[in-house]
Parts: C-alpha cells; sequence; structure tokens
C-alpha cells in the first residue's frame, strides 16, 4: 500500500478536519476543557481526544506529552542556546534564496514529507532557506555528489522538477496538487523513478537525499516537535542524574520536568508501517535465532586466543579510588584551564613571526597535531600550528543543540563520488583547534595487535612498519591524559583505565540485559571522559551532545587535553590559518605558505609536520606541486591520497516496551569486540565491534526515513522515540588504491582546488557489513525488540598518505618521514595502513606522542628515509614485543 491510497477504518479513527481517516490523526480541532489536569482528576487524557494542549504546542497538537513544553525550562539552558532555539519561533518575514513560486512548490513537499497536515505547522522551509543563503556558493554540509551539482542548484532544479511532475499528472504546480497526487511524486521521488525535464540531469535518489537532509533538520529541531517526542531538550548546565529505564524495579527514573506517556502504545501499530503510510519496507518475520549463540560463543572463543595479557596491569584499585588526583606526568593540561571558565587561557601564549624559523611548523590542530605539538613544546622545541578554524570557547561558541553545531564541522566544499560515496561533514571531519575530536562521540578504544599485522595473519591489506607494542606505552599515556574510563578490557591487549566506568541510560541497561540471554560478551566504555573531577574539568553531566562539542570540558580533546600545556611550554597555536602550499627546496622543506585575515604569509620551519587528516592533508601535498614535485610532495609513485579507508557502520534500532530516553547519558555507553578478529566460518577476513549509539531527533528522524518511512508513519515513530535503543556496527573495510583522494575541477574561496574522495565497497566489505548488520537485528529481537529498523552509512577515515616500508607503494616511512624528504612528516590518520574495527582517535594520539618522543629524543635518523626490508609477522608478536 502506497502513501497515497486510503487505510482501512480502525477502531478509534476519529475525523480530521474533513480529511480521510488515518490511524495517526488522533487529536480533534476543536478545544475542551476534558484534557486540563484538574478536570481528570490525575487520570491520563483519552489520546483520541486530545485538543490543544494548554501548555505544550505541537505540529497538528499531536502528541502522548499533552502538558509537556520543552521551552518551559529555558531558563535551565545556557543563554548561547536559549537565542538558537527561540529564535526558531520568530516568523520568517521573506526568502533571502528562494523564489516565491520555489518556496509554494518546496513549502508543500516539505508539509508532505512531514505529515503537516493542518496548522499549526513548523516552518522548515525557513531553516533551509536561510542556510543557502549563508552558505552563498560554497559548500553548505561539507560535501556534494560527484553526479549532482551544488546543493542550491539541486534545490532549485527539484522545485522545477516537482512542478513539472505534477503538471503530468493533471494539476497545475505541486503546491495545487491534491494530497494523493503529491504523495505519488513524492514515493517516486523516494526511489528514484522520476524522469522527463530536469530530472534526466539529476542523480535522482541522490537529489531526494539532499533536499530531504535540510527538512529533517529544520523540522526535528523545532521545540514543538520535541514536545510531540517527549525529548528533553538542551540539558546545559544543568544535565541529566536519572539515567536509568523509566519504570523498572527502583522506581520512576524521570527527572522532574520530564514527562511519562499519556497513554499505552499500539506497537502493532507501528509495526503496520512496514506495509503503509509512506514506508518503503515490508514487515518481516523473526527468524530463528539459535545461531545467535553459536557464533557468539565461536567469537568469544576466537577473542580470548588472541588476547594479549600484559605483565600486570597498571592503574588498578589504587588509581581508580583517587580518579581525579592522579595527573600525567609530563602533561598540566587539567590543571591550566580555569576553574569556572571553558575557554583555553591564550594571554600567554608566545608569538612568533613569520620570519622565524621554528624547530617545528604543524598544519593542523587535532588529535595528531595537538598531541605532537604538545610533546616537542615539553623537549623545548620552538613549535608553531596552523589550523585554519577558530580557537574554540565552549562557552560562547557551542550549543545543546544539533542544527545549530554545523559551524564546528568542516563545511567547505568537498567532492565525493565512487559507487558508494561516503558523506563528509559531521559525519567524520572538524574544523577548529581540536579538530574532530571536538564532535566525536568520545569513544577511545585501542586498536588490536592483529591490526598491525594484518597481512601476514589473514593476507589481506597491510602490514605495518611497526608493532602495537611501539605504541603500548603511548596508549597507556593517553589514556590517563583524557581521562579514559571504562571497566577492564578483555578483547585484544588486555588492560583496565584508571577512571571506573560511567554510569548508563536505561537504553544501555536493556541491552545487557538481553546480550546475557545468548552469551555476548558487553562492556561500559571506555570513553575519554572524566568520571569525577580532573584538575580543573569538572564530571560530566550527561547532557547526551557530545557530538555537538563538550561545554563541559568533561570530554577529552587536544583542545583541553594538550592544547594547554603546549601553549604553556612556548607552543603557538596560530588559528584562524589555512595552509595554502608546502614550500620545498629539493628534499628540504622550508616552511608553509598559508593565508590569514585575506593575507598570504609563509612561515618559515626546519621541520614540517602535516596532521589535516585523511582528506586535506593528501589535498595539501597535492596542491603543493612545484618544480621538482611536479605531481604534488611525495607523490613521485602516485601513492598520496590512495588507500583511503572508512569503516562500515550500520545502525539497527530496536523499540522496547519500556520508556528508555536514549538522549541521556554519552552517545557511546557500551560496546563489544567479540567479532573484531577473522573467522573463517562467517566468510569474509577481519571484522566489527557493536556499540551503542545515542541518537539525538534529527540523527534518529534520518534513520527512520533512512529505512523508507515518511509522512504519517515518520511521524509516528518520532512520537515513540524513548523507546527506542540504537546500536551501531563498525566494520572493517579494507585499503584499497582506487580508494582516493584526488584534487577536483572546482575551487574553494581561495582559489585552490579542492579534494575529490572516490570510495567503492568491494565483496569482503559488503559481507561484513551484512552480517553485522544481521547479528545485531537478531541481537536486538532476542532482547525483546517489538520492531527493528536499520540503515546504512560510514563512520571515520584512516589513510591517505600511508606508513609503509618501501616508497613504491606507501607515503611515508615508520618514522613517518614522507620519501624523497628529509624534514617532512605526516602526523595524522592518514599515515595509518589499516583501518581496523576500532575508532580511531586514541590510536592517532599515540601515533603522535610515539613521533614527538623519538624526535624530541633524537632517535629519527636525519636524512631521506631508507626503505625496509618487509617480513611476515609471526602470531607471536600478537602477545607481546618480538626481537
Amino acid at each position: 500500500m502506497t502513501a497515497s491510497e486510503p487505510v482501512k477504518k480502525k477502531k478509534g479513527d476519529q475525523q480530521a478536519g474533513g480529511g480521510q481517516k488515518r490511524p495517526f490523526d488522533l487529536a480533534d480541532p476543536f478545544r475542551s476543557a476534558a484534557h486540563l489536569p484538574k478536570q481528570r482528576g490525575g487520570q491520563a487524557p483519552d489520546p483520541r481526544y486530545l485538543p490543544r494542549q494548554r501548555v505544550g504546542v505541537t505540529p497538528q497538537m499531536y502528541g502522548r506529552y499533552p502538558d509537556y513544553d520543552v521551552l518551559a525550562e529555558q531558563n535551565a539552558w545556557d543563554e548561547v542556546t536559549r537565542k538558537v532555539v527561540l529564535q526558531r519561533l520568530k516568523a520568517y518575514l521573506e526568502p533571502k534564496f528562494f523564489t516565491s513560486q520555489e518556496w509554494r512548490v518546496l513549502s508543500a513537499f516539505a508539509d508532505t514529507l512531514l505529515a503537516q497536515h493542518r496548522e499549526p505547522r513548523v516552518d522548515v522551509l525557513a531553516h533551509v532557506d536561510a542556510k543557502l543563503s549563508a552558505a552563498g556558493g560554497g559548500g553548505v554540509d561539507g560535501f556534494r555528489y560527484a553526479d549532482l551539482p551544488s546543493d542550491q542548484d539541486v534545490w532549485r532544479q527539484v522545485a522545477r522538477g516537482l512542478d513539472d511532475s505534477a503538471r503530468e499528472r493533471g494539476a497545475p504546480d505541486y503546491a495545487g496538487a491534491t494530497r494523493q497526487v503529491r504523495a505519488e511524486i513524492l514515493d517516486a521521488f523516494m526511489d528514484g523513478k522520476l524522469g522527463g525535464g530536469v530530472w534526466d540531469s539529476l542523480n535522482v535518489k541522490r537529489a531526494f537525499k539532499v533536499v530531504t537532509r535540510g527538512l529533517i533538520e529544520g523540522f526535528y529541531s523545532h521545540p514543538w516537535v520535541w514536545n510531540e517526542m517527549g525529548f528533553g531538550g538542551p540539558a546545559y548546565p544543568r544535565g541529566y542524574m536519572r539515567l536509568g529505564m523509566a519504570l523498572d524495579e527502583r522506581g520512576d527514573q524521570r527527572e522532574p520536568w520530564e514527562r511519562p506517556e499519556t497513554h499505552e502504545v499500539n506497537v502493532e501499530l507501528l509495526r503496520d508501517n512496514k506495509e503503509h503510510l509512506g514506508s518503503r519496507q515490508q514487515a518481516e518475520q523473526p527468524e530463528d535465532l539459535g545461531w545467535l549463540k553459536t557464533e557468539a560463543a565461536r567469537a568469544a572463543r576466537i577473542a580470548a586466543e588472541l588476547a594479549a595479557n600484559p605483565l600486570k596491569f597498571r592503574g588498578t584499585g589504587y588509581k581508580r579510588l583517587l580518579k581525579g588526583a592522579i595527573q600525567p606526568k609530563a602533561n598540566d593540561s587539567a590543571r591550566l584551564l580555569h576553574v569556572h571558565e571553558r575557554a583555553v587561557p591564550q594571554g600567554q601564549m608566545r608569538r612568533y613571526p613569520d620570519s622565524e624559523e621554528v624547530d617545528l611548523l604543524i598544519v593542523g590542530c587535532g588529535a595528531g597535531g595537538g598531541v605532537l605539538a604538545q610533546r616537542l613544546a615539553r623537549f623545548g622545541w620552538r613549535v608553531v600550528v596552523l589550523e585554519g578554524g577558530p580557537f574554540w570557547n565552549p562557552d560562547t561558541d557551542w550549543v545543546s543543540d544539533e542544527a545549530a553545531s554545523h559551524h564546528i564541522y568542516w563545511n567547505g566544499e568537498r567532492v565525493i563520488g565512487g559507487e558508494n560515496p561516503v558523506e563528509m561533514g559531521k559525519n567524520n571531519s572538524g574544523h577548529g583547534v581540536g579538530g574532530s575530536m571536538i564532535h566525536y562521540a568520545g569513544y577511545v578504544p585501542r586498536f588490536h595487535p592483529s591490526d598491525f599485522m594484518t597481512h601476514s595473519l589473514d593476507g589481506v591489506g597491510a602490514d605495518w612498519p611497526i608493532s602495537y607494542w611501539d605504541l603500548a606505552r603511548h596508549y597507556e599515556a593517553c589514556e590517563v591524559e583524557l581521562p579514559a574510563a571504562g571497566q577492564d578490557w578483555p578483547w585484544g591487549h588486555v588492560h583496565r583505565y584508571t577512571h571506573s566506568p560511567h554510569p548508563i541510560s536505561g537504553a544501555a541497561e536493556r541491552l545487557i540485559i538481553g546480550a546475557d540471554r545468548f552469551g555476548l560478551s558487553l562492556r561500559v566504555g571506555p570513553v575519554g571522559i572524566a568520571n569525577g573531577t580532573f584538575g580543573n574539568r569538572p564530571h560530566c553531566i550527561y547532557r547526551g551532545f557530545c557530538l555537538q562539542g563538550c561545554k563541559v570540558n568533561a570530554k577529552g580533546s587536544p583542545l583541553v587535553t594538550h592544547v594547554p600545556d603546549a601553549i604553556a611550554h612556548g607552543a603557538e597555536i596560530r588559528a584562524g590559518s589555512t595552509a595554502l602550499r608546502v614550500m620545498m627546496d629539493g628534499p628540504r622543506a622550508t616552511g608553509v605558505e598559508y593565508i590569514r585575515n585575506g593575507k598570504v604569509h609563509l612561515q618559515r620551519a626546519k621541520r614540517v609536520a602535516i596532521a589535516g587528516y585523511s582528506i586535506e592533508s593528501p589535498r595539501l601535498l597535492l596542491n603543493s606541486a612545484q618544480p621538482g614535485w611536479e605531481e604534488g610532495v611525495g607523490n613521485r609513485h602516485d601513492q598520496v591520497g590512495r588507500y583511503v579507508m572508512v569503516q562500515g557502520a550500520p545502525v539497527v534500532m530496536g523499540r522496547f516496551p519500556e520508556m528508555l530516553r536514549t538522549y541521556k547519558a554519552p552517545p557511546p555507553e557500551v560496546s563489544t569486540e567479540q567479532f573484531y578478529e577473522t573467522d573463517p566460518e562467517r566468510g569474509f577476513k577481519r571484522g566489527f565491534s557493536i556499540q551503542t549509539t545515542g541518537p539525538l531527533p534529527i540523527s534518529f528522524a534520518e534513520n527512520i526515513l533512512g529505512e523508507g518511512h515518511w509522512g504519517d508513519a515518520l511521524r509516528e515513530y518520532g512520537r515513540d522515540y524513548n523507546h527506542w535503543v540504537s546500536l551501531g556496527a563498525l566494520c572493517e573495510l579494507l585499503a584499497h588504491p582506487e580508494n582516493r583522494v584526488t584534487l577536483a575541477d572546482v575551487q574553494d574561496h581561495h582559489g585552490q582546488p579542492v579534494a575529490r574522495f572516490d570510495h567503492t565497497l568491494h565483496e569482503n566489505d559488503k559481507n561484513n557489513v551484512a552480517y553485522a548488520k544481521k547479528f545485531i537485528k537478531g541481537l536486538l529481537e532476542q532482547a525483546g525488540a517489538q520492531d527493528v529498523i536499520a540503515t546504512e552509512r560510514y563512520a571515520h577515515l584512516i589513510g591517505g598518505n600511508r606508513m609503509g616500508f618501501l616508497p613504491k607503494e606507501s607515503v611515508c616511512s615508520r618514522d613517518h618521514k614522507v620519501w624523497g624528504t628529509e624534514n617532512l612528516f605526516i602526523s595524522d590518520g592518514s599515515a595509518c595502513p589499516t583501518q581496523g574495527s576500532a575508532n580511531p582517535a586514541l590510536t592517532i594520539m599515540a601515533l603522535s606522542s610515539w613521533l614527538g618522543e623519538r624526535l624530541g629524543r633524537g632517535e629519527v635518523p636525519a636524512g631521506q628515509p631508507e626503505p625496509q626490508p618487509r617480513r611476515t609477522r609471526s602470531r607471536a608478536e600478537l602477545f607481546g614485543p618480538v626481537g
């Protein structure tokens, strides 16, 4: 059944505004006192007769929380967040980007997509119009598809195409069409089946993703919709304290301002969405899940066989007891921060003139550049870091809001192509001091020893020219500096964490109960978030907006974990400085040309380290073509930009009877690496990890739409938000040379060619992702999920300037020195030869710590790096250093 077909009348259906009967039109368009709390004797109102709410406002006055108004708590929000949320309630007087006809047709499309059939409506197109006009002709969300024009042009062409499709069906335009015709066109748009006219010049399915991304963001960032969903809203500086399941044996776990649902949910009605009301999927019957126990047991056995036990646990009960009193031995960052302000003090920062030849010039201040700067500043080196983005002040620059946090991501245009393009922007690309760790979820697992020798063990990928054991001590050091909090870790190199695990939400509790039924081992953490006061950094308040920047400073990122100490030891962090090219004199880098405040500068340096991550670092080297380096610096063997990897990151959500409120606590709460290693019986090499995610309203709605639900179905799933648990896999995708960064034929506002990233999945990759999705789906059903939704996405970036044994197959040596140069280094995730199934942030930090120590001690040989003989690693190296 399509969205346009009538739905069979169900018991309790109400006529809404004279339109067709729909199972979700439950609110009568009249005012009655019966819904008021004093008139119903403390009983919940009948959901079939909810009129306009006394306090809370929702689109069309639907919802399960009739007395809830998230805006009633606005005085508990910080001023910056309050300002951006209240702005959404103001009338949008005049379009700045769209024409009047485009506004008319796209508003009608938005109302169809979001089931806004009558007043009051959220003016979602105002959000899109403001965003497109502010972007000008540049990037909007940090990427565009290679087979589409700019986002601005896509929107205009879609508006024309919708009108053309409506006229083909006898309507004057899309806005003047009947609801049935609008729905038919939307169905065809989602399926990529619109053709003729402007549609023939577009990849229709991808154009649908572009426009719906903006509409979903505009709708699900509005406080009226938060009321409908029962979302707690911004929670800073207040935070959350009651994190468990809402109605378990301990009693009601709601915060005082949160509301219970007004009625029991008809779960069968939700499951029916698989067959009607805009759904693109058919309902699936739960299969026999006995295989789950067998698979989990075999994976546990393999993981145990490959687990390397250290000689002793470091940091056990003594350190856990003291928590924040135990500080890193050679990093005072936590104590250098202000007690009551979140901004990093810069008043005493040293300033170097461009003409001074500093000891080290670093491009990029993220996980790689920030750690490297701190390590070498401690050795007394004169260090300058060029960072294209701003020097963030969490108090004034960040908000507890999804839609208003785009400025912390890399939003400059990039082109994405290949058979399976990887979206950039908020998905994986940071901007400003702290880099992508500003908006990472906080999850900091280590890579496994096997990740460094996948070719020797499994015949896939590439062996690293270093081993896990070269980094083990640096993993420990970075875990203390973050600090990392979590349960003892039984996978890979078995280890403990200084900080004990954080409390978990009801969603995580529910998963642990289900996993225990068939032998899946879950652990809390590890997250780089202080569990207790850490120096002048406060305890986590569990506000749930980790992906939007931590306003508390509880979550570790180089901005707070390494930059303060680097500044105290003489480093300069030069924000707002975009690198244009590395300047070379034969094999020696002499400095970096950069632009700041509209003027081009040249900073001289004895050594240069590139730390712009897997897209911008290759781009900088390619844009640095000059005499002697005509194909780009370090690119004599056409290796720069190759072997870029992401992780397959499918998300599977399950619906449970309990109120779980997944928006509380850090997104990654519990996880397992039980399936990390290769199991020949699965039919693919390498493995995956599983971890909870905590989707906020926009991300949740994107997942629902991603499975094909729109209109009334999308809205009803949104109203059910507090019942859902979300699990994500991180599947190791293998390195392939054609997955690479090149220079596009598009230029940025500085006149520099932007990066193009082409990505295509291979058979092993597809099998890995499919298995992970199937297993997680089974896990949720065994745990008692009443409905399951699955979507696919990608996460993280690695590679592009990988280290290796020989120049013909890599960009840099084991010392991170670029082949053919004497003093140019790669110090970020682009140097990694494999991705693993773990989040990469901690490994990037450990690599830079290792490099910094070797440079500071003079252990990196002078001159150009020498090729190394490749050897097959032995399994013994999994369990400790060899030789």
